[in-house]
């Protein structure tokens, strides 16, 4: 599977995972967490928030009520380069930019800056 499409999946897991480890520690003894007997219901009640926020994320994600909306990254600094004037910043993006799309759209940039001067 694509990491970026179980992502937000995976963060939700984890915070079901960390509420209910928190929340059994608070309950049963472990060795290695100590939790003060006065601050038990405190532990209790942000594991619980955990664990619920968790398990609320997984299902909204199962019904597809959490999609992404919105251009990407990628598709805001495209809009952005096609608008950009300034050839050092679009020759910088150009040679140095980690994106081979995006170094290509500076590129075709430049060429349409200098052949309008």
């Amino acid at each position: 599977m694509h990491l970026e499409r179980i992502f937000a999946h995976i963060v939700a897991g984890y915070l079901i995972a960390v509420g209910l480890f928190f929340g059994l520690a608070s309950i049963f003894q472990i060795s290695y967490i100590h939790i003060e007997p006065a601050g038990k219901f405190y532990v209790l009640g942000i594991s619980a928030v955990f664990a619920a926020s968790g398990a609320g994320s997984f299902f909204l994600l199962r019904k597809g009520k959490l999609k992404k909306d919105g251009a990407s990254l990628a598709e805001v600094r495209q809009e952005a380069i096609e608008k950009l004037k300034d050839p050092e910043l679009l020759s910088r993006i150009a040679l140095k930019d980690s994106d081979s799309e995006l170094r290509a759209s500076a590129q075709e940039r430049l060429k349409e800056i200098k052949g309008t001067n």
